[in-house]
């Protein structure tokens, strides 16, 4: 499956979510591009994070590492990037689990958008 496109991004951790989007392009086992998302978190003011992915695909198995990351904030934040390991389903969804480096754990859906 060509990974290349625009994708929804949702994720679940303990204390919060993340909602945004991706815009992946596949090119043999290479999966790179842009992962554009706001996080809230409980009892906290949300966020932004916009980032360039870079990662491989190896059949159905999909790692993706955040790079060159920025977080757009009102506050003053400490931001911990995340590696996100899933594999794409029947329903060509790519789903999985994140930890960040503090060892927080996440769950994520990438579905792709409708006009692709």
């Amino acid at each position: 499956m060509d990974l290349t496109g625009r994708w929804n991004f949702k994720e679940e951790f303990d204390s919060g979510k993340d909602e945004g989007i991706a815009i992946l392009a596949h090119a043999g086992e290479r999966v790179y591009g842009m992962l554009d998302f706001t996080e809230y978190i409980d009892e906290e003011t949300p966020f932004q994070v916009k980032c360039k992915i870079e990662g491989s695909v190896i059949g159905d198995k999909v790692k993706m590492e955040m790079v060159d990351i920025e977080v757009i904030s009102v506050e003053p934040i400490e931001y911990f990037p995340e590696i996100r390991e899933g594999i794409i389903n029947a329903k060509g969804q790519i789903v999985g689990s994140s930890e960040d480096e503090q060892g927080i754990c996440g769950v994520f859906v990438f579905e792709k958008a409708n006009n692709q």
